[in-house]
Formats: structure tokens, sequence, C-alpha cells
């Protein structure tokens, strides 16, 4: 999950690498590429295009009907989600503690460890994410050590950032 951006692919009127934007979502405005949602997302902060697109080729895409549930709190996970257009509500122990939109994204540490889910992910609208499960990651991780090294400052950053907020 994350914090809104002052300015994410949802606030623009075109994706700037349309080319990787599937075909079968027309729409008044241009989908975004893969490339851009990628590099929106905060776990891959910092990383370049050129690592971006390796990410983006093992990526996928879904949908889901209202209602129906992308993440079970307490389940084990290996997929990591960026919503390209509709909602969702997390639920935490039966509550809905957030609610999720084009451009945001959940499931980090699924694809990082194999930790139950920390809540239910559930589709309020019609909704299209984009995909990428942990196998795949860690094959790219393996194979490009930068992307791994990235990723790791980017998650300590995180890590501290929490530490600050619930040490102070």
């Amino acid at each position: 999950m994350r914090p809104s951006s002052p300015r994410r692919w949802c606030d623009r009127e075109r994706a700037p690498d349309p080319v990787d934007a599937p075909a079968e979502w027309p729409h008044r405005f241009a989908r975004p590429s893969r490339l851009v949602l990628l590099a929106d997302a905060p776990l891959f902060e910092g990383l370049t295009k050129t690592q971006l697109r390796r990410i983006a080729k093992v990526s996928g895409a879904r949908t889901f009907d209202p209602g129906e549930e992308l993440v079970k709190e307490g389940a084990a996970g290996r997929v990591f989600y960026i919503v390209v257009e509709g909602q969702a509500k997390i639920v935490r122990r039966g509550r809905t503690i957030q609610r999720v939109g084009p451009g945001d994204s959940f499931g980090e540490m699924a694809i990082l460890t194999t930790a139950p889910r920390s809540a239910s992910v559930v589709a309020e609208t019609p909704m299209e994410v984009l995909t990428l499960s942990g196998p795949h990651l860690r094959a790219i991780l393996m194979d490009q050590p930068k992307i791994a090294v990235r990723l790791l400052d980017t998650l300590a950053r995180r890590l501290a950032d929490l530490d600050r907020r619930f040490t102070s």
C-alpha cells in the first residue's frame, strides 16, 4: 500500500510510453503502460527504465468483479498488485482500514517473504490490476543484483520511516 503521491499515472491524460499498454483496454484516455505503473510504485522507486522493462516483461494482468477477493487475510500469497482501474477495500479482522484505487499498490511483502497476508483486499467495483509474482521477481533478482540492491535500499528506507513513526 502506498500513500497518495502528488503526481501519479492516473493524473496524466496520456501515458508517456503507451507501447506496453494492453490493446484490450480501449478507453477515452490512453492506459498507462506497465512501465509507467511499475515506475510509480514505491517498491520500484529508483529503478532505471531498463530495469523496469525487465520486470514489466514478467508482469501479468487480471480483472476482478465487485465483491471478489483479490487477497485473503492469513492466506499465503506470492503476488504483488498495482491497481489499474477500479477500487477495493482493505479489510483487517473484519474492519475496513483503507481503500485503494488507480495507481495504488499492495502485496509487497508477499513477493519477498512467505508470511501470511496481513489483510484481505476485496473489489468494490470492477477492477483491472497489474500483477507480479514472487517467483518471477526472485528470478530477476538472482540474475540482476543491482535491482536487488535497489529494492533493499527502498525497503530499508520504508522500514526506517515506520520505525520512526512508531517510536516518536
